[in-house]
């Protein structure tokens, strides 16, 4: 077993050593992930207005299915894994890989059942823009059909990082992303040096029509096809530290432990995904050039998440191997360390956006007014990601250490603190847009602070030295 070398590296190599060789590949699997959506919204931007702030709707489903599958479930099954090596304990970690693809298919299943169920009755509730909801149930019944391909996908992957391999997840992510942007140029065409969209996509002489808008979707879930291809040939065909039969999968072995763990996380992810829904339902009441402008900027967050979850990745990896070696304080110390990686690469990128907003905005749409919210945004919002990257990042170290209380009541804080704020501000009449997004950058700083406070003095407490 090769990754079992490499994991006892994990909890005897100096931090420096071990954390940027398993945290470039990651960082640049996480970005490349990110570019795929982002590669997606400006494809859907050049579509119309309609359809940008109708996938604006959708988005937190996509986000609460990376965040479930490759952050919450992921990151459980990842923690796992790195705490199996780390305990050279390799039939556990084996018996994690089979329970991991049942949880892909169950995560699934449930969010298939919610969406399939609620979503029509949200939008008409909420009487949004008829346009709007007829792009947004287009959009969301093709993603979420397919959404078996993003589960798996970052499940694989997940179980991959936690092994120490983070070369194989970057490559798939390549994969997913450049067979992304292929199969969504067969939307475009080619005349007199001008790249134009075309309407429809007609596969087969006209057996298949797709619009631009169905096609978006339609080519990001190929991708991810593709990416399973490249993943499972290495995990099947290829050297790898599992054995896998068939008939595994269904042995139960760890999956209920799995899914303890995975549940409380999911805690989190639901609860973030839960705001999102709420800013975003709040901002379209002042309009859907305020909805398609916000919708570009929380992109951005689009961005910085997988950074974050890049550097989070990396310490499940590092720090479970060494809870599993129960070198508590060297876990500490490993926790600490890089999440101020974190914070200050997220720091940085907020503080930047914040003072040049027009070179995100101006990227997505050449209407001013959808360009203006979107800045207007990221002025005011952008400065205080700091403080998410740093609730963030010490999340994925409690994944590791398998203590997830501290960062769930922080978020439970958050959502309330911006709900009940922005409930109060209809109240007195007194609500903006503005007024929201002040109310949303306090929420990060109160996420940040207490998760952070909670954990130096709680439950890490004993294991300073």
């Amino acid at each position: 077993m090769s990754d079992l070398k490499f994991s006892t590296s994990l909890t005897e190599l100096p931090f420096s050593k071990i954390f940027f060789k398993l945290a470039v590949p990651n960082l640049y699997s996480t970005l490349i992930a990110s570019l795929t959506v982002i590669f997606d919204l400006w494809y859907v931007g050049q579509i119309g207005i309609s359809q940008l702030a109708g996938v604006a709707y959708i988005f937190p489903i996509y986000m609460l299915t990376s965040m479930l599958s490759n952050g919450a479930f992921g990151g459980a099954v990842s923690g796992a894994t790195a705490r199996a090596f780390g305990s050279r304990n390799i039939f556990l970690a084996e018996c994690i890989f089979r329970s991991a693809i049942l949880i892909a298919l169950i995560g699934s299943v449930v969010m298939m059942g919610i969406f399939f169920t609620f979503a029509e009755m949200f939008f008409k509730f909420f009487e949004i823009n008829q346009e709007v909801t007829f792009s947004a149930l287009t959009y969301g019944t093709i993603l979420l059909n397919g959404i078996f391909l993003i589960w798996f996908f970052n499940i694989i992957i997940a179980i991959t990082r936690g092994s120490g391999n983070t070369i194989i997840p970057a490559v798939g992510w390549s994969i997913v992303l450049v067979s992304h942007v292929i199969i969504a140029s067969l939307n475009f065409e080619y005349k007199e040096g001008i790249i134009t969209l075309i309407n429809t996509v007609d596969l087969f002489n006209g057996s298949y029509v797709f619009t631009s808008l169905e096609w978006s979707v339609m080519s990001l879930l190929i991708g991810y096809l593709i990416g399973i291809f490249f993943v499972c040939g290495f995990y099947f065909f290829g050297k790898h530290s599992f054995t896998f039969y068939s008939k595994d999968i269904l042995k139960f072995n760890g999956i209920i432990n799995l899914i303890k763990s995975g549940s409380l996380a999911s805690c989190q992810s639901i609860m973030t995904i839960a705001l999102a829904i709420f800013c975003t339902t709040v901002i379209s009441m002042f309009g859907t050039n305020w909805t398609a402008g916000f919708g570009i900027a929380i992109r951005l967050e689009l961005l910085l998440i997988p950074v974050i979850f890049g550097v989070g990745g990396t310490l499940i990896a590092i720090v479970g191997a060494n809870v599993g070696a129960k070198k508590y304080s060297r876990a500490v110390r490993m926790a600490w360390k890089g999440t101020f990686f974190s914070v200050l690469i997220v720091g940085t990128i907020g503080l930047f956006f914040s003072i040049f907003p027009h070179f995100w905005s101006d990227s997505f749409t050449d209407i001013f007014v959808i360009r203006e919210a979107s800045n207007r945004y990221l002025k005011i919002v952008a400065p205080f990601y700091v403080f998410f990257a740093l609730g963030l990042g010490l999340y994925f170290t409690c994944q590791a250490f398998n203590t997830l209380f501290w960062p769930v009541i922080g978020t439970l804080i958050r959502l309330v603190f911006v709900v009940v704020m922005t409930l109060i501000l209809f109240y007195l009449e007194i609500s903006n847009p503005q007024s929201i997004f002040i109310i949303m950058s306090s929420g990060l700083i109160i996420y940040g602070l207490f998760i952070s406070t909670s954990l130096h003095f709680g439950p890490w407490k004993k294991y300073y030295n």
